[in-house]
C-alpha cells in the first residue's frame, strides 16, 4: 500500500504548537490524521529518546508503519507533531541535528513544518513556562546572562534561537520545497494565511474554523515571581511517571497561581515583567541580526515585518 506524503511538525517549542495541534491538526475534516496523537510522544519516544548505538530506522519505522497504512485507506494526510523536535529550550535539551538526521533516515520524502518566534518573545514565553513546571532560577540564570562554572549550561542557550542554522539543514536534508517555515506572529496578525500556507503545503484546500484563543499559556509578573519562589519548597511532579501524582502542595500552588494570574491587576503584573523584558533585551542586543537577516533569505519571509531585528 502506498503512503500519502507525512507532514512533520518539529517545533518550536512556544511558537504556537498547541494552537496548531487543537485547532488545525485536530480537524480531521481538514484531511489531517493524528494516529500517534496531537502531540506525538512516539515521536520523542523514537527520534530523541534512543542512544546512537540503538537507534535503527528500519525498526522506527515500523513502529510508524499501522498510522501511516491506516491515514492511506482513510484518504488523509498524517501528520507527526512534536515541539521539542527541535529540542527544548526550557528543559536545556539541544539534539535538533541529530534528530532532524534520524527523520530524514526514517522519513527522506516527509515534508517538515517549522514555526519560529521572536527571539525576546521566545525567551520571556519559555521563561513563563519554565516557572510555571517548576522552574527555580532568576530570568538571568536561565538565559545565561551571569557566570557559571564550565560544564553547567544554562536552560535556555541563546545560539539555539540562530533559526537559520536548523532551517539551512533541514533544507539540505529534505529540499527547499519539501521544508515550510512560518513566524509566530502570523497567528496574531494573518491567522487565516497561516492556516492555508500550512493546509497548502500539505496538499489540502479545507478552511479551518477562526479561533482567536491562545493554547498553553504561561503565568503573568507577580504570579512568575511568586510561583518562582514557591516552586524550591514545593516538589516538582516527576511528569515522566505514568505512576505519578501531583502533590497535595504542587495542587495548592497551582491553584494560587492561577487566582493572581486571574484577579492581580495587569498593573502589578507589568511592574514585575518590565524588568524581565529589560534585562532579556539587554542580554540579546543585536545578537541574532544577522542570522535574520539570513532566516528571511531561506524562507523568502521578511521576518522584519514581524518586529524580527534585522
Amino acid at each position: 500500500m502506498s503512503h500519502p506524503q507525512l507532514i512533520i511538525h518539529i517545533g518550536f517549542p512556544k511558537a504556537a504548537s498547541s494552537w496548531l495541534q487543537q485547532v488545525i491538526f485536530n480537524d480531521e475534516k481538514l484531511g489531517f490524521f493524528s494516529p500517534w496523537g496531537l502531540e506525538s510522544a512516539e515521536a520523542i519516544e523514537q527520534f530523541v529518546i534512543p542512544d546512537s548505538f540503538h537507534f535503527s530506522a528500519e525498526s522506527t519505522f515500523k513502529v510508524f508503519e499501522p498510522g501511516l497504512q491506516e491515514a492511506a485507506s482513510r484518504g488523509m494526510v498524517p501528520i507527526i507533531s512534536h515541539e521539542c523536535l527541535v529540542g527544548n529550550q526550557m528543559a536545556g535539551t539541544y539534539y535538533g541535528k541529530e534528530a532532524a538526521d534520524r527523520i530524514h533516515n526514517v522519513f527522506p520524502e516527509a515534508r517538515i513544518l517549522i514555526l519560529l518566534r521572536e527571539q525576546k518573545s521566545m525567551v520571556l514565553s519559555s521563561y513563563r513556562q519554565y516557572i510555571k513546571s517548576g522552574g527555580m532560577k532568576t530570568i538571568e540564570d536561565f538565559m545565561g546572562a551571569t557566570q557559571r562554572r564550565p560544564g553547567f549550561a544554562p536552560p535556555c542557550q541563546l545560539t539555539y534561537l540562530e533559526y537559520d542554522l536548523l532551517i539551512a539543514y533541514y533544507q539540505k536534508l529534505f529540499g527547499v520545497d519539501n521544508v515550510l517555515v512560518l513566524p509566530f506572529e502570523l497567528l496574531k496578525e494573518k491567522q487565516q494565511f497561516l492556516c492555508q500556507k500550512v493546509l497548502s503545503f500539505a496538499g489540502l484546500d479545507g478552511t479551518p474554523e477562526y479561533q482567536q484563543e491562545s493554547k498553553n499559556v504561561g503565568f503573568r509578573g507577580l504570579t512568575m515571581e511568586f510561583r518562582r519562589k514557591l516552586n524550591s519548597v514545593v516538589k516538582r511532579p516527576d511528569f515522566g511517571n505514568v505512576q505519578g501524582s501531583r502533590s497535595l502542595a504542587w495542587r495548592i500552588a497551582e491553584k494560587l497561581s492561577k487566582i493572581l494570574d486571574r484577579f492581580v491587576p495587569q498593573s502589578i503584573h507589568k511592574q514585575i515583567e518590565d524588568p524581565l523584558k529589560q534585562s532579556i533585551a539587554e542580554t540579546i542586543g543585536d545578537s541574532f541580526r544577522k542570522s535574520n537577516q539570513k532566516t528571511s533569505q531561506l524562507i523568502g519571509m521578511n521576518l522584519a515585518d514581524f518586529g524580527y531585528d534585522s
